[in-house]
């Protein structure tokens, strides 16, 4: 039986080739969440924003003046060994945002074509919820990410495809 060749690896990710020539990326059996929180705007208002937030992705580490190029994406994620995906949503809200909250699913998708990484997506209406203050991991990467409110319509342009995926499935549900 053939194998699939390793190209190059490093502590996250390795490049693999199958013996049909098909090249792929695994990260390490890391499988992702992305979570979106909305609230209303105010009270009596049919609006909703979404929490954006702004991090360096690790395969993009480019330096603006001085400081690393920020994504935006929804409160994101990767599972820990033996977490269920429900759990890493819960923890990385927690972690990132603060909100400690009872979650919905939002369905799952293959991250690309050359992947085997699979991200689990959730939402949460916080509208009133107030969070507690975001603990973070203590990495570099989250203390310089940040939190950001924007229009529910910033999903429908943000590069992040689960920004894309979301706003589609979340338009539906709210009917934005």
């Amino acid at each position: 039986m053939d194998t699939d060749e390793t190209i190059f690896s490093t502590d996250w990710v390795t490049v693999k080739k199958t013996p049909r020539g098909f090249d792929y990326l695994e990260r390490k059996g890391k499988d992702s969440v992305a979570v979106f929180l909305l609230r209303r705007n105010d009270a009596s208002s049919q609006k909703y924003e979404v929490l954006i937030r702004q991090q360096p992705l690790c395969i993009d580490s480019t330096e603006f003046y001085g400081q690393m190029k920020l994504f935006s994406c929804p409160i994101t994620g990767a599972l820990d060994e033996g977490e269920s995906p429900e759990e890493a949503a819960l923890r990385e809200i927690y972690e990132e945002a603060g909100f400690s909250i009872k979650l919905l699913p939002l369905g799952k998708y293959i991250v690309g074509t050359q992947t085997n990484e699979i991200c689990y997506m959730y939402y949460a209406n916080v509208t009133g919820i107030k969070p507690d203050v975001a603990q973070q991991d203590g990495s570099y990467h989250e203390s310089i990410s940040k939190n950001e409110w924007h229009s529910f319509e910033y999903l429908s342009h943000c590069d992040y495809s689960a920004c894309q995926i979301g706003y589609f499935r979340l338009r539906d549900i709210f009917y934005i």
